[in-house]
């Protein structure tokens, strides 16, 4: 019988990496329960569909941009450090070293801006990106 609120159960051996995958799972289920439309400015980004829009036009992004946009949305007005988006938006084969994030978030901010007419996206130096209105 599960614990009340028990989501998941393993009672034989297990590989690292699956639980890994069962905690990352769980993490994001968390996260859709809550609120489904996040918004910014003209911005929104529906957690169930993994959608995101600009002023009701739907901004096409590749899976990286969609999981990093979503994950700075969930976390607006905090930053967000690379390691914390290594963890949450790629698998365990990321290199740490690797240039890969700051290209994928120079891409999506990139297409935020033709949208926006702005970045809302900033960099806090030591602390990592910080999802934010328009820029001042």
């Amino acid at each position: 019988m599960n614990a009340p609120g028990a989501n998941d159960y393993r009672a034989k051996l297990f590989h690292l990496a699956e639980l890994e995958a069962r905690i990352r799972s769980l993490t994001l289920r968390q996260f859709t329960q809550q609120d489904v439309l996040l918004s910014c400015g003209g911005l929104t980004f529906d957690t169930r569909s993994r959608t995101a829009a600009v002023n009701g036009q739907t901004l096409t992004l590749t899976r990286k941009e969609t999981g990093i946009l979503g994950y700075l949305m969930v976390h607006q007005g905090s930053p967000v450090s690379q390691e914390a988006l290594m963890d949450h938006v790629w698998d365990n084969s990321v290199d740490s070293f690797s240039n890969s994030i700051r290209v994928h978030i120079s891409a999506l901010r990139k297409k935020l801006r033709a949208m926006l007419g702005y970045d809302p996206i900033r960099n806090r130096i030591g602390e990592g990106y910080l999802m934010g209105g328009e820029e001042e």
